[in-house]
C-alpha cells in the first residue's frame, strides 16, 4: 500500500486534482448566450440566456470588460432570462463594478425573475453593486 507521504503518491494525488479541475472548468453545465444592444446613445444593455457558472462566467467577464472599456456611460446587465446564476457570476459582476468605477461608467444589475440571481444579489445588498 502506498503512503500519501511519498513524493510519487503526492504527485499522483495532485495530477488527479488538476485533471478534475480542468474537466470541471472545460465542461460548463449549460450554455451562455450573450446579446448586446444600445437602446439610447451612451447606454449599453448586456442581456443573457442560459447559465452563469464556473464554466461560463469568464465569457460574461470578457463581455463586460469590453463594454466597460467602450465609450458608453451606462452599462445595464440584464440577468432576467438566465436559468441559473452562480457565485462565480457575482465575482464577475464585482470585478466589472471595480472597472466601471475606474472608467467612470455607471453599471447597473437587473436580476428580474432569475431566482438564483435575486438570492445572490440580495446577499450583496448594501455592497458595491448597484441592483435595479
Amino acid at each position: 500500500m502506498t503512503s500519501l507521504s511519498t513524493p510519487r503518491a503526492l504527485d499522483e494525488k495532485r495530477a488527479f486534482s488538476v485533471s478534475s479541475e480542468k474537466r470541471a472548468l472545460g465542461e460548463p453545465r449549460g450554455r451562455l448566450r450573450l446579446h448586446v444592444s444600445r437602446p439610447t446613445k451612451g447606454t449599453t444593455v448586456v442581456k443573457m440566456n442560459g447559465e452563469v457558472d464556473l464554466g461560463t462566467a469568464p465569457r460574461l467577464w470578457e463581455m463586460l470588460d469590453q463594454r466597460l472599456h467602450g465609450s458608453g456611460t451606462t452599462v445595464i446587465v440584464n440577468l432576467s432570462e438566465l436559468d441559473f446564476f452562480g457565485v462565480t457570476g457575482i465575482r464577475a459582476l464585482e470585478r466589472a463594478q471595480l472597472l466601471a468605477d475606474e472608467t467612470g461608467t455607471d453599471l447597473f444589475i437587473f436580476a428580474g425573475e432569475c431566482r438564483s440571481a435575486r438570492r445572490l444579489l440580495g446577499l450583496c445588498e448594501g455592497g458595491c453593486l448597484k441592483v435595479l
